[in-house]
């Protein structure tokens, strides 16, 4: 039995469609229609049987190889996979590969929330050590430049 709203396929006893929602109504079973077999003599051409059973109405065909904005927005929020954790793992390991991917992955809207979160992460790791190391140069050349003025220069 198909719905007659969307065109779908619905189990025999369902009230709805599991598809569209639709209200099924009841149909009574269809008996086989049983029709005499044709006469074929030789000089005719056989024809086709008529079928027994109605085909279904065409269903509305999806691309489902075009990313819509509900696709998109599901594969952004989806868990990453174990591959995808390893494959992550390698290119961190590529110099300057690492920091243009933790880049484009931290920046970009089109990247997996997870992916994108970790990439925040990693630079954030990064840059915490270089600046603390940066303000420590700055203090030893400060401190370092006062000690040698008072011992070198009075």
């Amino acid at each position: 039995m198909f719905c007659e709203q969307c065109g779908k396929e619905i189990p025999e006893n369902s009230k709805f469609c599991p598809a569209c929602g639709a209200i099924v109504e009841p149909s009574a079973p269809m008996a086989p229609a049983v029709e005499p077999e044709p006469q074929l003599d030789s000089t005719t051409e056989p024809t086709e049987i008529p079928k027994t059973q109605q085909a279904p109405p065409p269903a509305a065909v999806i691309n489902t190889t075009q990313n819509t904005s509900y696709n998109n927005k599901d594969n952004l929020i989806k868990p990453l996979s174990i591959g995808s954790y390893i494959g992550i793992i390698i290119l961190m390991a590529i110099p300057i590969i690492n920091l243009i991917m933790l880049l484009v992955w931290s920046f970009s809207d089109t990247v997996n929330l997870n992916k994108k979160h970790y990439a925040i992460a990693v630079l954030i790791m990064i840059l915490v050590p270089i600046l603390i190391t940066v303000g420590l140069v700055i203090l030893a050349v400060t401190v370092g430049g006062g000690l040698s003025y008072y011992y070198f220069w009075q």
